[in-house]
């Protein structure tokens, strides 16, 4: 097991409601110096490498690189927290027994809506990373990565670096989850290592008071229109006190559902909608643990909801499956080793 490092500068001022970053995903500036990018092979010393220079993903059929203007977008790995801008996703060109589910564009459906609870984690989130210091401060990614699969194993399909950022060698990703500003999220990418940290993590925070994790609730509410992203420069940032949200990855379907429902196309439940995304997979942890990640039964989501209105696993139950990434050159040639 190797690792990827990348030194760098965190930009405070990114953070909601200065700006539009959430609890779960930020970006780092990458410092503008010789090996800024380090990988590290097994058994082997850190050394500077270029394959991600000029590199990027293919992304509905658009060459996106994964570092744009010496910056890399980060998604934390291990944390998942409450949604703070959600549009909509298009279902154009899919259907449903016959019934196309059409567009949005146009319905007055497509706004960035909030979960409960996600204003309160970015913010407490924006004012735990000032305690380090003044902005920019001084930052370290770094993700662990199986050899044999190059550097794609460092990205996922959006392009983006799945890891964790340090900060004074304090693991941020771990510190989020130590204090219950977000959920923990496993997928099936992570070493085993990387999981038991989350979960050590995910045992403190899940309780911890003056988090928000404890609010996370196994009930599907209706979905709430009318909880709307506040642009930084109106936000006003109320107390949610003990608002209960649900697991974001299941708000962030019955947001595309509800507005669906809404527009008259899609007429099924939300556990109906759920069955619609065969790749949409996950695992239980206590399978994998006993049988091997390989082995363990792979379930559709729809299976993690019971009557729609249900949650039946808690986050720190399920193991998602993290969809594959391929790395590519801007001549469209893959980049496959180290």
């Amino acid at each position: 097991m190797g690792k990827l490092m990348i030194e760098g500068t965190l930009d405070l001022s990114q953070f909601w409601p200065i700006g539009e970053s959430d609890a779960d995903t930020t970006k780092i500036v990458l410092t503008v110096l010789p090996g800024a990018v380090q990988y590290q092979p097994t058994n082997d010393v850190p050394n500077p490498t270029t394959k991600f220079d000029g590199a990027g993903v293919k992304l509905f059929g658009q060459f996106k690189p994964v570092i744009k203007n010496g910056k890399i977008t980060v998604r934390l790995q291990g944390v998942d927290a409450p949604e703070l801008h959600y549009q909509p996703q298009s279902m154009k060109g899919k259907s449903y027994k016959g019934q196309p589910f059409g567009s949005l564009k146009g319905s007055g459906l497509v706004k960035k809506y909030r979960q409960r609870q996600a204003e309160t984690a970015t913010a407490k989130l924006g004012q735990y990373l000032r305690t380090f210091g003044t902005s920019p401060l001084p930052c370290r990614f770094q993700t662990a990565v199986t050899d044999p699969e190059g550097p794609a194993d460092a990205v996922d399909k959006y392009g983006r670096f799945v890891g964790n950022i340090l900060i004074n060698e304090i693991d941020i990703n771990l510190e989020i989850l130590r204090q219950g500003l977000a959920i923990v999220a496993l997928y099936n990418s992570m070493h085993p290592a990387e999981m038991d940290a989350c979960l050590e993590a995910w045992a403190l925070g899940k309780t911890a008071l003056e988090g928000i994790a404890q609010y996370q609730t196994r009930t599907i509410g209706e979905f709430d229109p009318q909880l709307l992203y506040q642009k930084p420069a109106t936000a006003t940032l109320t107390p949610e006190k003990t608002k209960k949200f649900i697991h974001p990855k299941l708000y962030r379907r019955q947001c595309t559902w509800w507005a669906y429902r809404k527009l008259g196309t899609f007429k099924g439940g939300f556990d109906t909608y759920l069955s619609l995304f065969p790749d949409d997979v996950f695992f239980e942890r206590s399978s994998m643990r006993e049988e091997g990640f390989l082995a363990a039964t792979p379930f559709q989501i729809e299976k993690m909801v019971k009557a729609g209105r249900q949650v039946i696993y808690g986050p720190d139950e399920v193991v998602f499956k993290e969809a594959g990434s391929r790395l590519f050159t801007a001549e469209g040639l893959p980049i496959e080793m180290w």
